[in-house]
């Protein structure tokens, strides 16, 4: 009698197992995107996924979920599932964790402003809600470029805690030690090397840019980069005019000595390669040819001379 109950039971199952997974194809394929918040049980769980129409039978999923172990390693976060899958891949998906992410690539020299574009239009981030978060904790110059897989339904102050995690990361305490040597701060160099980040064009000229900003600011000149003034005034495209190289802003690198007072983008790792290891150089000008490379020169009369045969 023992014997045949059990059969009996197997085969209930077995069938209601079947007509589950025969649900699967009679459904619409629809992608649906829930999400799990912290500290939902299994029977909350469950619900969730019948009431998307992620199941079709509840007892099942948790008779299942319970058999494999599954339900005690579900995991909380936003998950997109499809009405096609079976219950056994969605319970995988689950318990491991494989949350629904968007991926985005920040490219080297973007500014703040930028980045919370790009993730506005990723449907990321709302993008003055980012950039008030980067203004308060001073975040310019440490939104790392890279490309993440930003969770979806992450807060834009976690997202910018991905970025600034993968800074961390890349700079590690090795370069601070190697700064220290230069006598520059962790924000000294990020900030040298975002100028050398919207300076130079050709990967090669990094270096020499950077020896050349180290010898003006030795002797006490100003550094006069055009790209300090851009960030000022937030113009990017069109030709800067001597107007513009007096815009009064403690970022205006032809009116006040040293470096400005923070990054003025976010530099990528050759550029602060560039910052902590500048060219050995007795170089101090340089200015754009217009053919993605610069000239340049040691004295101010070359350096004129040379502006002039290029109008």
């Amino acid at each position: 009698m023992k014997s045949t109950g059990l059969r009996v039971v197997f085969a209930i199952l077995s069938l209601s197992l079947i007509v589950a997974l025969l649900y699967n194809f009679s459904i619409p394929n629809r992608e649906v995107i829930i999400t799990i918040p912290a500290g939902s049980t299994g029977k909350q769980i469950t619900e969730l996924l019948y009431e998307n129409r992620l199941i079709s039978n509840k007892k099942i999923f948790a008779f299942f979920s319970g058999l494999t172990n599954s339900v005690k390693k579900f995991q909380s976060g936003t998950y997109k599932l499809n009405q096609k899958m079976d219950m056994f891949k969605i319970m995988d998906v689950i318990k491991k964790g494989k949350v629904y992410s968007i991926k985005i690539t920040i490219p080297e020299g973007y500014t703040a402003a930028q980045i919370a574009e790009l993730l506005e239009q990723k449907n990321l981030a709302k993008k003055e809600a980012f950039l008030e978060i980067i203004e308060k904790e001073k975040l310019e110059g440490y939104l790392f470029p890279e490309t993440y897989f930003v969770p979806f339904g992450s807060t834009e102050k976690q997202i910018a805690g991905i970025m600034v995690n993968e800074f961390k990361k890349n700079y590690t305490p090795e370069l601070g030690e190697q700064a220290k040597k230069l006598k520059m701060t962790e924000q000294s160099i990020i900030t040298l090397a975002s100028i050398i980040e919207k300076e130079a064009v050709a990967p090669e000229e990094r270096a020499l840019i950077s020896g050349i900003f180290y010898n003006r600011l030795k002797k006490g000149w100003m550094i006069e980069s055009c790209a300090t003034v851009r960030y000022a005034l937030n113009k990017y495209s069109d030709k800067l005019t001597y107007k513009n190289l007096g815009v009064a802003s403690p970022y205006n690198t032809y009116e006040h000595h040293g470096l400005p007072p923070g990054p003025i983008c976010n530099p990528g790792m050759p550029s602060i390669q560039a910052a902590l290891n500048p060219a050995q150089t007795d170089l101090m000008f340089f200015f754009s040819n217009g053919k993605g490379t610069h000239e340049f020169s040691k004295y101010y009369k070359q350096h004129l001379e040379k502006q002039k045969k290029q109008l």
